[in-house]
């Protein structure tokens, strides 16, 4: 059965979101910043990581949006999956390539409109 929260449009970013990651990702490799040790950092992606190809947050709009937002404007992406805190691997990767090659203006502008989700979970 399929997830309801994947559509069309989310997978459609999710796979910009998985590029931007590949892109940082050597971006970092060539200035020695990949196997940057650092306790807030997650090293690897998680298995369901919003970068990771065919995962539900990859292809949840919701999910994409907060993402993007937050890589650019450098907002941690805190990872999701074991809940530990840390940064997501993704966001790290995604956010050296945005800040390397910034969106265009019109993107910018859409992205400003986002307001991000709220929790899933209530967390009081």
């Amino acid at each position: 059965m399929a997830n309801p929260r994947v559509t069309p449009q989310g997978q459609a970013m999710g796979k910009n979101a998985t590029r931007l990651a590949a892109l940082g990702l050597q971006r970092l490799q060539a200035q020695g910043l990949a196997d940057l040790q650092a306790p807030m950092l997650r090293q690897d992606m998680c298995k369901t990581c919003a970068c990771q190809p065919n995962t539900v947050p990859n292809g949840c709009l919701q999910t994409q949006l907060d993402f993007l937002k937050s890589a650019v404007e450098g907002r941690p992406f805190r990872c999701h999956s074991p809940k530990d805190g840390r940064l997501c691997a993704g966001w790290v990767r995604a956010r050296a390539e945005l800040v390397a090659n910034p969106l265009p203006a019109d993107a910018m502008a859409l992205i400003d409109k986002w307001d991000y989700s709220p929790p899933d979970e209530d967390t009081r």
